[in-house]
């Protein structure tokens, strides 16, 4: 993995609320030896959602229409709409395609030169027809599309709460198989992964929280990773055991804990808030 330099909205760390996992976040990032910089004209903290979406690992990536149905639909929420050029402003990125279309970051996840999204991008884009989408996606991303159902307890419908690559090749599915609620979905999505990935199911041997599905939200650094946590000493049931598996998960690398209840109540956690950015190999400087 290269090293990338990590943004997050200066929102996270003017707000009173995330202030403290800004700053967490800013000195892990530090202790690891890794370059961090805030978004400026952005308005809110999560990041991941607006920014254009990395292609491969020679820093080139794709851009897209920010316009989610869950600000868009409510007048009184579109001030909360980040326009992706803005947020770009000073940063040198090589934009090989416009995918043409409403498209959220939080909902891509790139694993073997494949893209997994849910089918929430059809209920976005329903001037197209799923077939011609497909293609148009695949030809921007350059990947082969997969597409997941969407977990409707997410009123975003982002990939990135239901799946991650690990870094030996495999995909890494929530904890999903804990929830006996969520049988029959949980199949469905094992029937349509399993025929493109090595599926690991995320599993922890505790009861679990409302709200352990945040573990999956981890920020995956090329020495570490950056786990969210529901303790604030990470020290509750859940903290303790997600950190032991993600240790098995990631081996080699730092589990490196952050408290992140703030985010969590509202639906996300580190890998909403965080976005890489990567120099293309045309170019050996960073342009500020």
């Amino acid at each position: 993995m290269n090293t990338p330099i990590i943004y997050t909205s200066s929102y996270l760390r003017t707000t009173k609320a995330t202030a403290s996992i800004a700053h967490d976040i800013a000195k892990a990032l530090e202790r690891l030896g890794i370059e961090h910089r805030e978004l400026q004209n952005t308005n809110d903290y999560w990041c991941r959602d607006y920014m254009p979406v990395r292609l491969f690992d020679d820093g080139s990536y794709s851009k897209y229409i920010y316009r989610p149905d869950y600000l868009w639909d409510d007048e009184a929420k579109r001030q909360y709409i980040t326009k992706q050029s803005d947020a770009c402003k000073g940063i040198d990125l090589y934009l090989t395609a416009h995918m043409g279309v409403i498209f959220d970051g939080g909902n891509y996840v790139r694993c073997n030169g494949k893209v997994i999204m849910t089918d929430k991008v059809f209920m976005e884009n329903p001037q197209w027809p799923v077939e011609e989408l497909t293609r148009r996606l695949h030809d921007a991303l350059c990947a082969e599309i997969i597409i997941i159902p969407w977990d409707m307890r997410d009123p975003c419908g982002h990939a990135d709460g239901m799946v991650a690559p690990l870094d030996d090749g495999r995909l890494l599915l929530n904890n999903y198989v804990q929830d006996k609620s969520q049988n029959n979905f949980y199949k469905r999505l094992h029937k349509i992964l399993d025929a493109h990935f090595d599926v690991v199911d995320l599993s922890f041997d505790c009861k679990l929280e409302a709200d352990s599905w945040c573990y999956l939200n981890f920020l995956n650094l090329p020495d570490a990773i950056l786990m969210p946590a529901l303790s604030e000493h990470y020290d509750c049931a859940n903290d303790i055991e997600a950190i032991r598996v993600m240790k098995e998960l990631f081996p080699g690398k730092q589990i490196i804990p952050i408290y992140a209840q703030p985010l969590i109540k509202d639906g996300g956690a580190l890998h909403c808030v965080t976005w890489e950015y990567l120099l293309h190999n045309h170019y050996t400087y960073y342009k500020s």
